[in-house]
């Protein structure tokens, strides 16, 4: 096994081991427009550490400065924001993980960081908080199945507070989709997928309106992330072309449009 920090946006080709295993998730059709934000990003709203067997990638770490971080908080700077880590499943359990995350703690600790925050959850198999607690990291934060959590690095404490959504109906059309980023994970980038086809397919019933995620849009917005339609968010998680356009009919329903 190797470890690599990320530098170049050349890498960001094989970017995302979650997308890549077999069998092949469905919602890996948003993996090559997630790799082409990721190149387009890298340095400057997300950091990544690779792990490598063979030649081939099958983990990662992705984070961010809290300077720079896409996420719905106000942090104090000097902390790093963990995005998502992933091993493939056929690699679990010889300690991979382990590995990637202590490299990943020696380059925080060497540039001088304040300690790491992560938005964990209480699903299994991603991001659980159990694995969180189990490298020292606490629950500062918690609710609707999301826990913000901390590990001390330089200081035993750090200020963060999250940022008030400002999500609204424009009233330009029956059916409104706002997309803010969503690219960042395939998941996401899949869903950006589905709803571009779909929204088409409706005509002017359905506007869609897709924000960059970025500062500005944090500022505008407080949201770094999101699918919002008619102002509500919706599609935590993946989902497949079919449920996409069902939930547009059913909010058009709601309307009366159809």
């Amino acid at each position: 096994m190797r470890i690599l920090r990320l530098i170049s946006g050349k890498e960001a080709a094989r970017a995302y081991p979650c997308a890549t295993e077999s069998p092949r998730p469905f919602w890996a059709d948003g993996l090559e427009l997630s790799q082409r934000w990721f190149a387009e990003n890298l340095g400057k709203q997300v950091e990544g550490f690779h792990l490598e067997e063979g030649g081939k990638v099958i983990g990662h770490i992705y984070w961010a400065p809290s300077e720079r971080a896409l996420v719905p908080y106000r942090a104090e700077p000097g902390v790093a924001w963990l995005y998502c880590e992933w091993v493939q499943w056929a690699y679990r359990g010889r300690g991979c993980m382990r590995a990637l995350f202590s490299t990943f703690l020696e380059h925080l600790k060497a540039e001088g960081y304040k300690g790491i925050l992560v938005g964990a959850t209480d699903y299994e198999g991603y991001m659980h908080h159990s694995h969180f607690e189990r490298r020292g990291f606490q629950t500062i934060k918690g609710s609707n199945g999301a826990r913000l959590m901390f590990l001390p690095l330089g200081q035993a404490s750090v200020k963060v507070e999250p940022l008030k959504a400002k999500v609204a109906c424009e009233g330009i059309a029956p059916v409104e989709v706002l997309v803010i980023g969503s690219l960042f994970c395939p998941v996401g980038a899949a869903a950006v997928l589905y709803l571009r086809k779909v929204a088409a397919e409706f005509g002017d019933q359905v506007i869609l309106k897709e924000v960059p995620a970025g500062l500005e849009a944090l500022a505008s917005y407080g949201v770094a992330d999101g699918i919002f339609i008619n102002g509500e968010p919706r599609f935590f998680g993946p989902v497949t072309l079919a449920q996409v356009r069902a939930t547009i009919e059913k909010a058009l329903a709601e309307t009366g449009a159809t």
